[in-house]
């Protein structure tokens, strides 16, 4: 049981991650079986300066999880379930969850606080292997609840509903494997001003400080509502066998997201466009095992905006029409990434493993009229040491990692000079042109309750340090695996 756990949370699982697209590419899970429940706490706190205005300084999270993976004759069996409960601290200029995927159009004031947050997600699949051919297909529901507990006070619901199935078709050394994702995303966003006679402004934000004049309000409520439909689709190709092992695969993603008001209206559109390709690699090298990976991505947001003008019925009621429709904003982001690793794949030695991370972006955004742009490319190195060290009733694993990330060049050009400039727009900037070093700790201890039970408890930090600034972080699993 040791052997089958270790393998399944070990830091090579990543570099062959071709699972987590296709639910029938189960020759690249390193374990036939594996039942896992477990709690974890985490707390991270960041300076001011040292983190983005709507992810706030701090947030602290209790979850339970449950996950398993079993193999049985030719059918396959899998799932996860989650619970957390978890907040943010100080979070300013968003009313809204899952910002990064709505990002530039959110409802935001200017007050700010601290979201608290209750999720779960159920997930589940299974495959089939037919002679060469595996089917499979996994689905998860996920849904949120956040809050905050001052004026004004939004309750944001979210529910997600994704479907995700693949094939692979094996012949030889050779798998090769299609997959197909679709995603159903919708979120209510219902604000409330408690306290009587009291109104708030609602900004409707357009990115770079701009804001919607036209139909930002200052009231007492305010609703709105997101959907979304996402699609997926990817090949990959595998070739294997007892000395080594090479792998690539492509995906495409599309994302539309609309904006929907409580007077009908559809203001906005949202179009995400992604194609991510990967390259891995595994080989015998020194009596251990090298493992290379090298994955980049492409990703386009573009926001398109619908113009209305007011027309007023009996003096005192006023409806919206129709005038014009374009696009007026657009980011393009390019991430590569490099990774190597030598390892020993036998946990019943001692052993040390060595790991090397590269990460180069480059992420432009503009809004064409008026026009604004914001430029920023970085680059990330980060070395990590492992060791593995099986004691006579227990298992001792841990790591440690330092790293740097520099900012190669950046330029924003920026003419709003409002509220959500000072306190948004410029203090993000520079959060994200600072240079900074990160440093991580990671200690495991594993031993058997019972013949038929392992329990791992592992404890974790982190550090980021710029200039005079710092953020760190914590966290703690218990976990059981049977």
């Amino acid at each position: 049981m040791h052997t089958q756990v270790a393998a399944w949370e070990s830091p090579w699982r990543s570099f062959s991650n071709y699972f987590e697209y296709n639910p029938a590419a189960t020759f690249a899970v390193p374990v036939k079986h594996f039942s896992e429940v477990g709690a974890s706490y985490l707390s991270s706190h960041a300076d001011n300066g040292l983190h983005l205005v709507q992810e706030g300084d701090g947030a602290s999270a209790l979850q339970f999880h449950s996950e398993s993976f079993q193999v049985d004759s030719k059918y396959r069996f899998f799932g996860k379930a989650y619970f957390s409960s978890d907040q943010k601290n100080n979070v300013g200029w968003r009313d809204v969850e899952d910002y990064q995927l709505l990002s530039p159009y959110l409802v935001a004031d200017s007050i700010g606080g601290t979201y608290k947050r209750e999720s779960y997600s159920l997930s589940g699949g299974a495959s089939v292997c037919l002679g060469h051919t595996e089917w499979g297909i996994r689905g998860s529901y996920e849904g949120d609840v956040s809050y905050r507990q001052v004026d004004p006070r939004p309750r944001n619901t979210v529910s997600v509903i994704r479907i995700n199935p693949g094939v692979t078709y094996s012949h030889g050394n050779w798998h090769y494997g299609a997959f197909g994702e679709y995603v159903r995303y919708r979120q209510n966003v219902d604000i409330q001003v408690e306290k009587a006679d009291r109104k708030v402004y609602f900004y409707l934000l357009e990115s770079f400080g701009i804001y919607n004049q036209q139909f930002s309000v200052l009231g007492e409520t305010f609703t709105r509502i997101y959907k979304g439909n996402l699609y997926t689709g990817g090949l990959h190709v595998n070739y294997g066998d007892n000395l080594q092992s090479t792998g690539a695969l492509i995906t495409l993603k599309r994302a539309i997201i609309t904006v929907d008001e409580s007077d009908k209206r559809t203001p906005y559109q949202l179009t995400h466009n992604e194609i991510t390709s990967q390259i891995t690699h595994e080989r015998e090298l020194f009596h251990q095992t090298l493992f290379l990976k090298g994955v980049y991505s492409f990703h386009q947001a573009i926001g398109n905006e619908t113009q209305y003008m007011p027309r007023t019925i009996n003096t005192n009621f006023i409806v919206w029409d129709y005038a014009t429709q374009s696009d007026r904003y657009q980011s393009r982001t390019q991430n590569a990434q490099f990774s190597a690793l030598l390892a020993n794949k036998d946990f019943s030695k001692f052993s040390v493993w060595e790991q090397l991370d590269g990460t180069w972006q480059d992420a432009r955004q503009n809004y064409y009229y008026p026009y604004y742009h914001q430029f920023i490319q970085d680059a990330t190195g980060s070395g990590t040491l492992g060791i593995n060290c099986p004691l006579r009733k227990s298992t001792l694993t841990g790591s440690v990692k330092a790293g740097y990330k520099r900012v190669l060049s950046s330029s924003l050009m920026q003419e709003e000079n409002n509220l959500i400039t000072t306190q948004l727009i410029l203090p993000d900037y520079a959060f994200l042109t600072s240079d900074f070093a990160f440093y991580q700790l990671n200690l495991k201890l594993g031993f058997r309750l019972s013949r038929s039970m392992l329990v791992n408890i592992s404890a974790g930090g982190g550090l980021q340090q710029a200039k005079d600034k710092q953020a760190f972080s914590t966290d703690f699993h218990i976990n059981f695996n049977f």
